[in-house]
């Protein structure tokens, strides 16, 4: 059994195409990134998604576990304050790894480390929400390079719809040590593949 794990609010913040705007507001993005995932990927049984969002800007009465019923498995938790949705993701890929082939998707440096030293493998959430909608990715990317000149010496406001969540501070560029440091995971798990492969 395949379970990718995301981080559910880098996934929709990173991507113009969940983003909160004054069409669509933060509850409206979740319910869009879930339905993609339970009716648009995969088929039955062959991939299990569990996505995990930080719970403080949810009423406790609907930070439940929430299942879908598409043609994917898609099971939604939040966390419950104070915990961060990076500490449900480490727990669940603790108790997942060991016996699933686990894939978790943020972009979040500390949540990557510790999915690889738990056996998972890492995929970038820009990259994945890209992958999502593979026909918008040259105008996404054209999107970000404007967005990176019109923030160019700007303080950053964010957004008001993820209040409470960690997510908006982690909406910023990649330094140069991240960026580093990402490479190096993802050379270590690019060199595990090609070994398991002989």
């Amino acid at each position: 059994m395949r379970t990718i794990i995301l981080d559910g609010y880098n996934v929709i913040l990173r991507s113009p195409a969940f983003r909160p705007d004054e069409r669509r507001d933060l509850k409206a993005a979740r319910e869009k990134l879930v339905n993609l995932l339970s009716w648009a990927l995969g088929g039955s049984g062959q991939i299990d998604f569990v996505v995990v969002f930080d719970g403080a800007d949810v009423a406790a009465a609907q930070r439940r576990t929430v299942k879908s019923t598409g043609s994917s498995k898609v099971t939604v938790h939040f966390s419950e304050p104070p915990l961060k949705a990076d500490d449900v993701i480490k727990t669940l890929v603790i108790e997942l790894a060991p016996r699933n082939d686990v894939t978790v998707v943020t972009s979040d440096l500390e949540v990557a480390r510790h999915a690889r030293g738990e056996g998972a493998s890492i995929v970038l959430s820009d990259l994945f929400a890209a992958s999502l909608f593979k026909e918008r990715v040259e105008e996404q990317l054209n999107e970000a390079v404007e967005r990176g000149k019109q923030l160019h010496g700007k303080k950053r406001t964010g957004s008001p719809t993820a209040e409470g969540s960690d997510a908006e501070k982690k909406q910023e560029g990649v330094s140069k040590k991240n960026a580093a440091a990402w490479m190096k995971l993802f050379s270590e798990q690019q060199r595990e593949a090609e070994e398991n492969d002989f």
